[in-house]
């Protein structure tokens, strides 16, 4: 029986961004990865060549407000493209109703920029991911080839073992979504993979 040890260490985007995550080049459709550095961030494809770069944005904006139909707290982040008011109705995330709220601005940090991937997209230039994939209609994905390695040995592996007790992080596991840890859909899941590391 294959056994596989969770790994403390998160496979982040700030992670994936420090040896390349892997997208696809919307130029030729060949394999490209975006990393960040103190700057921004940087695509570059590696079969034509392109390059594009995005500024790190110094400050994001968000309403906090509590809501007066559904009584809950709630914090809205802002497009960039959205004008410069100090006060923007929003609408509640939990029940809908638009409520006012004070706009506020917020230093970001250059390593996830407060990103994550939406619908297979990373979020700084909306590139789809090298490794991406579908099953049962929901979306299957890894980061970079290091990050595929991992799910692979994690989900193929016939016992999972959590490290000693008094680790205070977060698992690699506890960041995967629930189907993905159903036995039923293991082997499925794992056949994507596998796919997926054959690109």
């Amino acid at each position: 029986m294959i056994r596989v040890k969770d790994s403390p260490e998160p496979c982040s985007l700030a992670a994936a961004l420090q040896t390349g995550l892997m997208v696809k080049c919307p130029g030729c459709g060949g394999p490209g990865a975006v990393t960040a550095d103190e700057e921004g961030f940087r695509f570059r494809c590696e079969s034509c060549y392109k390059v594009m770069k995005a500024p790190r944005a110094a400050f994001r904006r968000k309403v906090e407000a509590l809501c007066p139909e559904c009584g809950r707290y709630f914090r809205v982040h802002i497009p960039e493209e959205t004008g410069d008011f100090p006060v923007l109705r929003v609408a509640c995330p939990y029940c809908g109703h638009q409520t006012p709220g004070r706009v506020q601005q917020v230093a970001r940090g250059w390593y996830t920029d407060y990103g994550e991937v939406r619908r297979g997209r990373e979020p700084w230039f909306g590139l789809e991911l090298w490794f991406l994939s579908s099953f049962r209609g929901r979306p299957v994905w890894a980061l970079n080839r290091e990050h595929l390695a991992w799910l692979i040995n994690y989900l193929g592996a016939g016992l999972r073992e959590r490290p000693a007790v008094g680790y205070l992080g977060r698992m690699r596991s506890d960041q995967l979504p629930a189907f993905m840890k159903t036995a039923k859909n293991r082997a499925g899941i794992l056949k994507c993979l596998q796919r997926m590391w054959e690109k």
